[in-house]
C-alpha cells in the first residue's frame, strides 16, 4: 500500500517539485468520502466520488505549488486542510461500511495474490511506462532536469506540476479505497505518521532529489526494500522506536550514497 503513493510521489519527484507533504491526510479525507457515499449511495457512486474529489485535491494541490514556488509550504498546508476536512465530515468517528463487494476489493486474493499486490504491480507498471514511454513523461522529466529549458521547448512546466500532482492524488485514492474496504470502515486519524514512508521509498529508491533523473519503478523497488526490512526487525522481536530509527539511518545513508555517485557520474 505504501508502495503505491510512493510511485505517485515519484512523479512528483521527478518533475523537480521534492515531495508532497499532503499525501497521508489526503488518504484519510478521501476515506471518509468514500464512506460517506458509499453508505448512502453504494460502493459505485463512492469510488466516482473519490476519483472525482482526488483529482480536484491534486488539481489545487498543483495550483498552490505553481503561486507559493514551494511545494513543501503548500501541499504541508493542504494537507492540514484535508485532516480538518476529514474530521469534521467524520465527527471524530468511525464511518462503517458493508457489502460483499466491497470486502471482496479490500480481502480477495485473485490467483492467490492479494488484490492491493495486483493493485501495487498493475500501477508502478502503468507509471513506468507513463514516465518512459508518453510525451506527458518526456515532459515531466525534462521539467525536472531543467525548467528553463522547459519553457524554451515550449512545455507548459504549471501543466505538468498540476499533473504530478493529480497523478499523486489518484494514486492515494487507490491506497483509500483499499483500505477502507479491507478495514470495512473510516477514521480522521487513517494514515497518520505514514508521510515518512511514502518520502522514504522514493529517497531509497535513489531518484534524484533535483528532479529528471530516476524512474516510478525505483520508488516501487524503494517501497518494497523497506517493507522487508521492517518485516525483519518486527520477526526478530525489534522495538518500534528502534525500527524507526534504523529506517532513518537506511534513508540517509542511501541518499547519501546516490548523492555522491551521482556527483562523480556528473
Amino acid at each position: 500500500m505504501t508502495g503505491i503513493v510512493a510511485v505517485g510521489m515519484s512523479v512528483i519527484t521527478l518533475s523537480g517539485n521534492l515531495f508532497a507533504l499532503s499525501a497521508a491526510s489526503l488518504g484519510a479525507f478521501l476515506a471518509v468520502i468514500f464512506a460517506i457515499v458509499t453508505a448512502s449511495l453504494g460502493l459505485a457512486a463512492g469510488v466516482v466520488a473519490v476519483i472525482v474529489v482526488a483529482i480536484a485535491a491534486g488539481g489545487l494541490q498543483g495550483v498552490a505549488v505553481v503561486i507559493t514556488g514551494n511545494p513543501i509550504i503548500a501541499t504541508l498546508a493542504f494537507g492540514a486542510a484535508f485532516r480538518g476536512l476529514a474530521s469534521i465530515l467524520s465527527s471524530n468517528g468511525v464511518l462503517r461500511i458493508n457489502g460483499a463487494a466491497a470486502i471482496w476489493i479490500g480481502t480477495g486474493r485473485p490467483l492467490g495474490v492479494p488484490t492491493q499486490s495486483w493493485a501495487f504491480l498493475i500501477l508502478t507498471v502503468f507509471a513506468w511506462f507513463l514516465i518512459r514511454r508518453t510525451s506527458l513523461g518526456r515532459r515531466v522529466i525534462l521539467t525536472g532536469a531543467s525548467r528553463d529549458a522547459a519553457h524554451a521547448s515550449g512545455i507548459g512546466v504549471d501543466g505538468v506540476i498540476c499533473t504530478a500532482l493529480v497523478i499523486m492524488s489518484l494514486m492515494v485514492a487507490v491506497v483509500a479505497l483499499f483500505t477502507v474496504c479491507q478495514f470495512s470502515e473510516a477514521r480522521a486519524n487513517l494514515f497518520s505518521g505514514y508521510d515518512f514512508d511514502y518520502i522514504a521509498a522514493v529517497l531509497v529508491g535513489g531518484i534524484a532529489l533535483r528532479g529528471g533523473e530516476g524512474s516510478p519503478l525505483q520508488a516501487a523497488l524503494g517501497a518494497i526494500l523497506i517493507s522487508l526490512l521492517e518485516n525483519l526487525m518486527l520477526l526478530n522481536g525489534f522495538s518500534a522506536g528502534l525500527r524507526i530509527a534504523i529506517v532513518g539511518l537506511v534513508v540517509v545513508a542511501a541518499t547519501g550514497t546516490f548523492h555522491v555517485l551521482g556527483r562523480k557520474h556528473r
